[in-house]
């Protein structure tokens, strides 16, 4: 599991099909060159995700989707979920201040906001997101 203030992230799906990647960095509260890739290791398939993207993502323990939060203009972060299997991108557009995602199993996604200040829990059912591929 990668955290918001990492600059470097690299994680595996649990079956092996999927990474993602992450390298960027935070100056100034000026995000620049974030890049966040998946890879599909069969072909070295590389696909830009978001520009905006944090370091913090996290495969869903049935390795069908990934979670990652992304940065907003106001400085707030929304979280993503993309289905590997189309490569589709939802997005729950409920602001959050700093994401950590703590697991992703069941369709449930469990994020904690603002890790080190003022911390709230919130679970996220992709399945209100992605209602015919769960």
């Amino acid at each position: 599991m990668s955290s918001a203030w990492d600059y470097e992230a690299n994680v595996c799906s649990s079956d092996g099909k999927f990474s993602a990647k992450f390298e960027g960095c935070e100056v100034a509260k000026r995000l620049s060159n974030f890049d966040q890739n998946l890879v599909k290791d069969d072909d070295a398939l590389q696909i830009l995700l978001s520009e905006r993207a944090t370091a913090c993502f996290l495969f869903s323990e049935d390795s069908k989707f990934l979670a990652f939060s992304e940065w907003t203009a106001d400085k707030m972060q929304i979280v993503k979920v993309v289905h590997l299997a189309d490569m589709s991108i939802k997005t729950d557009n409920r602001r959050k201040r700093v994401v950590e995602f703590l697991s992703f199993d069941d369709g449930l996604l469990e994020i904690l906001d603002s890790p080190i200040f003022m911390p709230k829990n919130y679970t996220l059912d992709i399945r209100t997101l992605f209602d015919d591929k769960i």
